[in-house]
């Protein structure tokens, strides 16, 4: 098991196996396995072959588990746990001049069953012809390679090789990420997948062992599936195993090793049934004995809930869900503008406000204190500047007074609180977009303010605010416009407050990795510190100037070699109104000296703000040989940019 496996599947694995089909004796493991249509168990030394190349088309195999593995546990109509999986396997893909369909793992209902028609792209998941599997044979497939997606994207298109994560579809890809064209999934690969129960999210990775040369980390893929259980579309008890298939080309799928852990152990239906007969009895005494003691402790646990509501939101007005609701047409799909790092953006008139707002629904957090939210709607409702969007309030749908929400308030909040932040509707939409409009609207005084816009925000976050906010996600997506232009910095979801009485406070990795420093990515968790927002700010200001033109480490490479960087500047400026080179260059040189790998080596936000608005001496980042090496390091620590 690799390193990074959850601790709990390390710690405890109530179901468990593993085979090596290349080195254990195919007597160990024979009453274990099923296989079905072309899979072949492995002879002596051999691995398992779930396709057959004596045949010319159309072959499909599967091998699964003979046993059922415990997904997750039912009791009383509820849920009461999930299980955590790991699984790690080591699979051989053998083409000829054809290429065949790829192969997949899946989770399906017990006993699993290869469908009727099921070869080619359907990877022997769904009969050819239908696009979902039926309601009886529901599967969840994490992993497949190789899949011919001409079928799904139109036959003139060319293969792409990938791995995906998908729902009872091989079509509608739930997650997917694409190869690189340099590499295709064939030879000897391992896979790694890893499910955690409490969060619903799915990881799994691939590693290509005949490219040894390759020294890229794995190729990943990820999602979150909540509706897994919440609304099954599996069985409480499921199969697991591979699946492959061909369509009119020639290819071997070939399962090398095997294992796989689960933290959740087979359920005997009929000795759970007699244990809880037993156990009635005493539950049913002490409940009643509980009750007094439960209804009293609701009571000032609701009270409590009430006055910290309050206390974690620093004051901010509370909307109710109805005039929201109202001002959305309850949310509908016309009505939604957007999606944030911390949730879905809807658009609306408050007939309260009189004016157009944005509603930013907020997903439903792992735990029970939504600390997200209450941080977003902490920092904000304080933090009032022209260049930030401006909050009106939050709010939070199925807090009630009622007898029936006091009785099940635990559950309740639980499983039906839904979180509401309201902003001002800014016009002009997002920076990224409009640098990527045609045609370009934006000339060069216009990105020039924008860029002191912008600035002026964290100058605000970082020195006028105390203790001081430290933004963690700028980027273009989050810097809005307004009608005339103004920039004015969003979503708030990944902030935080520095405590002045804890220097060494810490804080994970978080933000998008394009424009997050390369120090959070290489160390994880490191103390919480402003010059973060300075690197993204770096990397916005090359955005503005330069567009797609040039990598960053073109651009520094012109600078370094004594050339003028604004050559870099983008082409369309020149060709539609032109740009002051002297403004061009200090936002290209200060974009720069914000990307510096070592964060003491970075200008703060006011040395930036005074090169940009006050022509304050332009840095040498050429002659100083620790910054300059500094520089260089930036593309080989960034693994964006290699």
């Amino acid at each position: 098991m690799p390193p990074d496996a959850p601790h709990s599947l390390i710690a405890a694995a109530p179901v468990s196996f593993h085979y090596n089909f290349t080195g254990d004796d195919p007597s160990r493991y024979r009453n274990e396995l099923t296989f079905q249509d072309d899979a072949r168990e492995a002879q002596t030394n051999g691995p398992v072959n779930l396709t057959c190349r004596l045949i010319i088309c159309k072959s499909s195999g599967r091998m699964s588990y003979a046993h059922p593995v415990q997904l997750y546990h039912q009791a009383n109509g509820g849920l009461t746990e999930v299980a955590s999986f790991f699984t790690s396997f080591t699979f051989a893909i053998q083409n000829s001049s054809c290429r065949g369909d790829g192969m997949a793992f899946f989770l399906a209902g017990f006993p699993s069953k290869v469908p009727y028609q099921s070869a080619g792209a359907n990877l022997g998941l769904i009969s050819d012809g239908n696009t979902n599997a039926p309601a009886s044979d529901q599967f969840i497939p994490w992993f497949w390679a190789n899949i011919d997606i001409g079928n799904e994207y139109g036959v003139d298109e060319e293969r792409q090789d990938h791995i995906a994560i998908d729902i009872n579809s091989v079509k509608n890809s739930v997650n997917k990420t694409i190869l690189p064209n340099n590499l295709t999934l064939d030879g000897k690969m391992t896979a790694d997948i890893s499910f955690d129960g409490s969060a619903r999210m799915l990881v799994a990775s691939l590693r290509l062992l005949d490219h040894p040369s390759i020294s890229a980390p794995p190729i990943q893929v990820s999602a979150k599936l909540e509706g897994l259980v919440t609304s099954p579309t599996l069985p409480p008890q499921v199969a697991v195993g591979f699946s492959a298939s061909t369509g009119f080309c020639q290819e071997l799928g070939q399962i090398l090793s095997w294992s796989f852990n689960s933290t959740l152990p087979l359920i005997d239906k009929d000795r759970e049934s007699r244990t809880l007969m037993i156990d009635g009895g005493l539950i049913a005494g002490v409940v009643v004995l509980a009750l007094a003691a439960w209804l009293s402790l609701l009571c000032w646990m609701h009270a409590n809930t009430r006055k910290s509501l309050r206390r974690g939101t620093g004051g901010a007005r509370r909307f109710e869900y109805r005039d929201l609701a109202t001002a959305t047409d309850h949310f509908s799909v016309n009505y939604k503008v957007g999606r944030g790092s911390f949730g879905v953006v809807y658009k609306g008139h408050l007939k309260l406000l009189g004016r157009e707002v944005v509603v930013k629904k907020v997903p439903k957090e792992v735990g029970d204190d939504h600390k997200g939210f209450f941080a977003e709607v902490s920092t904000i409702s304080e933090a009032k500047h022209k260049n930030l969007v401006k909050f009106f309030g939050w709010c939070c749908r199925g807090h009630n007074r009622n007898i029936l929400h006091l009785m099940c308030g635990c559950c309740w909040r639980k499983k039906n609180e839904e979180l509401f932040l309201v902003y001002e509707f800014v016009s002009n939409g997002n920076l990224k977009d409009q640098l990527l409009k045609e045609p370009m609207l934006l000339s060069w005084p216009m990105r020039y303010k924008i860029a002191k816009d912008i600035g002026s925000a964290p100058l605000y976050l970082h020195h006028e605010c105390n203790p001081f906010i430290v933004h963690r996600d700028i980027k273009p997506d989050n810097i809005l416009l307004d009608g005339n232009f103004n920039a004015k910095l969003a979503d708030f979801g990944l902030s935080r407050i520095a405590n002045p009485d804890n220097v060494t406070q810490k804080t994970m990795a978080a933000g998008t990795n394009w424009f997050m420093d390369p120090q959070y990515r290489k160390h994880g968790n490191l103390k919480l510190n402003r010059s973060s927002d300075v690197y993204s700010f770096g990397i916005v200001l090359l955005e503005i100037a330069c567009t797609a033109k040039m990598m960053w480490e073109q651009i520094w490479s012109l600078y370094a070699g004594g050339g003028d960087v604004v050559e870099a500047a983008d082409a369309w400026l020149a060709s539609n109104g032109g740009f002051d080179r002297r403004q061009m260059e200090r936002v290209i040189v200060l974009g720069l000296w914000c990307l510096a790998l070592e964060i003491g080596h970075r200008p703060s936000i006011l040395q930036a703000m005074d090169l940009l608005e006050r022509e304050a001496p332009m840095p040498d980042l050429v002659n100083s040989s620790v910054a300059s090496q500094d520089h260089m390091n930036v593309v080989a620590n960034h693994p964006d940019l290699v």
